[in-house]
């Protein structure tokens, strides 16, 4: 692994490093997260990442390309949001078979109907042509030639696990070798989209242990999980809310939701604790109402944290009562 690639998790400490760089929120992995990145780009494997909701396991991509590119990671980092119908191919490439239909219909010639691809003349393809295009895994493949880079692409497979079972298979082949053909596009040879074998693009994929992913694809992946303890809250809120003041605001709410938490899983509540997801909805309420202020607040109403609504989320976890001193 190069120097340039080493990723260090210190580019979006604080918010006013995000806002310098484009990027939504500060980031702050913990050492371990740092590490599996790096042993990823260290093996070109792709690095499966799972933890409950709001722990930074899908802006984990992004902040690794907003730390390899600053400013210009939009163009280096590519997104796959996968639904429960998404199938594999989408990711590489999607031909645009209605236009070539009512292209045809028009009874144009031959040459109207071609399924091309253009080039850009600096090794990597347009992500666009007539009847085609690329999806974000061939997008991340093809940039991955661009002259002068020094970092890999990045390249987000988000919550995996909602797909078919059969979608994480599909796509062994192209994430071993990092490659696919293009067998609609005719020519002297099949087009074959290839990443830049000695800069090859850091995939990260995500998932929420909807279902279980097949063993051949986890042979050919890194494993990281967060947990709740490694998250640095109190570190991050401080970063992601500056105008909050710490001791008024920000540690007297950490403490209620760590109550909150403690006090479902406890008591079985409810099925559904509460997540650092819940939690920064939350601190965004508070800050929306409390930014600036120096007088303290009260936290809890008839037991339950004030703005509930951003915390508890089915009727069985409103039965809960919290004391202040509990």
């Amino acid at each position: 692994m190069t120097n340039e690639t080493r990723y260090t998790g210190e580019a979006l400490k604080t918010k006013a490093d995000a806002e310098k760089l484009g990027v939504e929120s500060a980031y702050i992995p913990s050492k371990s997260l740092v590490a599996a990145v790096n042993l990823a780009l260290i093996l070109k494997r792709p690095l499966l990442v799972k933890g409950e909701p709001g722990c930074g396991k899908s802006t984990l991509a992004k902040a690794v390309a907003a730390e390899f590119f600053g400013k210009d990671y939009k163009g280096n980092y590519f997104e796959w949001n996968v639904k429960s119908t998404s199938k594999a191919q989408e990711g590489l490439y999607t031909i645009k078979h209605l236009e070539r239909l009512s292209e045809a219909n028009l009874n144009t010639g031959p040459e109207k109907l071609k399924i091309e691809l253009k080039s850009n003349g600096d090794g990597t393809y347009k992500a666009s042509g007539q009847f085609i295009e690329l999806g974000p895994l061939g997008q991340a493949f093809s940039r991955s030639n661009k002259e002068g880079l020094v970092a890999p692409q990045v390249m987000l497979i988000d919550e995996i696990d909602k797909a078919d079972i059969d979608f994480p298979n599909d796509l062994l082949w192209e994430l071993d070798r990092m490659e696919f053909p293009i067998p609609e596009i005719k020519g002297n040879d099949t087009l074959i989209i290839t990443a830049n074998k000695n800069l090859r693009p850091l995939v990260i994929i995500t998932s929420n242990d909807e279902k279980p992913l097949p063993a051949a694809f986890l042979r050919r992946c890194l494993f990281h999980h967060i947990g709740f303890e490694d998250i640095q809250l109190k570190e991050i809120l401080k970063a992601q809310f500056p105008s909050l003041d710490e001791a008024l605001l920000i540690t007297p709410a950490l403490n209620i939701f760590e109550k909150l938490r403690k006090e479902i899983s406890d008591k079985g509540f409810s099925n559904k604790n509460v997540t650092t997801a819940e939690l920064m909805d939350w601190m965004n309420l508070i800050a929306h109402y409390h930014a600036g202020s120096t007088d303290p607040i009260e936290f809890l109403k008839d037991g339950r944290p004030i703005y509930h609504e951003a915390l508890l989320k089915d009727e069985e976890s409103l039965k809960i009562s919290l004391r202040h001193d509990s």
